[in-house]
């Protein structure tokens, strides 16, 4: 398990024309290799839509690093994310954030 006290994990979500920028980051206070894997779903009256990045990240010391990006419809229901994280082949950490109300 990755549980670090120096590692800080945030979702950034923007709006604009009627479309959700969805950004995870993370941030460390040292250099380190992170393996993640990021699930959004999305729940609408007209069914659930999925989309899954997955990959291989270097976290250098105390830079915010964005691990994915997607681009969905901001006028469609109930959005959630996420986000695994996997160091070193150890267990991962899972984190869970609301991405249906855009951060300002």
């Amino acid at each position: 398990m990755i549980g670090d006290a120096d590692l800080q994990v945030w979702l950034d979500t923007t709006s604009q024309s009627g479309q959700l920028l969805v950004i995870p980051y993370v941030k460390s206070v040292n250099d380190m290799q992170l393996g993640f894997r990021m699930e959004l779903s999305q729940q609408a009256q007209s069914g659930t839509s999925r989309i899954s990045q997955r990959g291989q990240v270097a976290v250098k010391a105390a830079d915010p690093t964005p691990l994915a990006q997607v681009t969905i419809n901001a006028n469609t229901g109930h959005c959630k994310v996420e986000l695994v994280l996997q160091r070193d082949g150890r267990a991962a950490d899972t984190y869970q954030f609301n991405c249906t109300t855009p951060r300002p």
